[in-house]
Order: structure tokens, then sequence, then C-alpha cells
């Protein structure tokens, strides 16, 4: 959270130079249904099956950093760190105890505006799957794989400084270090996110 910090103060420093011109930052986080399965099983179905009364919560977080190539064509190359954050917990219990499934993305991306106000993007890249909980019983387990996204958004803002209001697709498939069994997570979120670009560009 630290590095983060830093480097926002860092990218709102740059903001005044000439290069922010071509420039592009947009970081946020979004909420939506989310699916992981490892080996093939839903693990909320698994859970329900063996009679385990759950809540569950669902966050995605997401930062993308870029540049404006091409003066004539409304497109930024950018570079996006992503993170799924699934959450599983036993309401009925004294200790709430906890699953977290944390699934990430690093990786390049694009953005392209057809118009204006419109933006569309996606994203590949490398995947990190890491799983934590507080019951003894559950093994904690790291993974890697691949990742991608695509999303779309409305763009409010005429200005340097924006709003993103839109919706986003993830996948990422996963290969786990110590049984070797594949997590495939999903997520469709809906997200709000500040951005920085020049929008006069894309008039």
């Amino acid at each position: 959270m630290k590095k983060i910090i830093i480097l926002t103060v860092f990218l709102i420093c740059i903001s005044s130079t000439v290069f922010a011109q071509r420039f592009y930052f947009d970081i946020g986080f979004g909420f939506g249904q989310v699916e992981t399965i490892i080996g093939g099983n839903d693990i909320i179905d698994t859970l329900k099956s063996a009679g385990i009364q759950l809540g569950e919560s669902t966050v995605d977080l997401g930062l993308k950093i870029g540049y404006r190539p091409f003066d004539n064509i409304r497109l930024y190359t950018v570079g996006e760190f992503g993170s799924i954050i699934h959450r599983i917990g036993y309401p009925d219990s004294s200790s709430f105890p906890q699953i977290q499934f944390n699934t990430d993305l690093f990786g390049p991306g694009i953005i392209f505006y057809p118009i204006p106000y419109i933006q569309l993007g996606s994203s590949i890249g490398f995947s990190f799957a890491r799983t934590r909980s507080n019951i003894s019983e559950i093994q904690t387990y790291n993974g890697h794989g691949f990742a991608w996204n695509i999303s779309t958004a409305i763009d409010v803002g005429k200005g340097n400084h924006g709003c993103l209001i839109g919706v986003k697709y993830f996948n990422a498939n996963n290969t786990l270090k110590t049984s070797k069994a594949k997590q495939n997570t999903s997520m469709i979120s809906f997200f709000v996110r500040y951005a920085f670009r020049d929008k006069t560009l894309l008039f």
C-alpha cells in the first residue's frame, strides 16, 4: 500500500510536465461476482455441499500506467497491475474463520477510445495465485499462470482529471505449486476509477 501511495504522488508531480500530455494513469476498485474453481470443483459449491454456511465478499483492485504513442489515434499502451480478492467467511462461528483467494495480473494492455466518452480496454499477462486461511485444516498455497481481462467504461470529465465508471470481465488460470491442481478464477465486476489523461486529445 505504501508503494502505491508513493507512486501516486510521483505521478501527480509529473502531471504538469509536457510528457503528461500523452501520459495515462488510472486507479480504483470494483465489486462483483467471482467464481473460484480448483481441480474442476467450484469452491463455493464444495463448501455448501458439506453443509457449511458461509459469507462471501469480493473486491477488484486495479492500477494502469501508460502512454499515447500516436497523435491521430485515440489509443494508449499501458502496463497493468490488477488483483482479485475473494474472501469466504463463516458468520456462524465465534472465531470467524476465513479463506481468502488472491489472484493477481501483471502485464501489458491497451486502452482505446472509439468515441471521446467511451473507453475500451484489455490486458493480458502473468498471474499469481495466493490462498490464505486461519483454518488449520486448510493448507495455504501459491501458484502461477496467466490472466487476462476486458473492460468498457464511461469516461466522465473533459479535463485532465476524470472518472471511469464501467464493467470488467477478468479470468486467470494458475497451476498450484504443491498439488499441481489447476485453479481458474473468473469475475464480472462493476468498477469506479480515478483517471488522469489529457481529454482534449480525445476530441
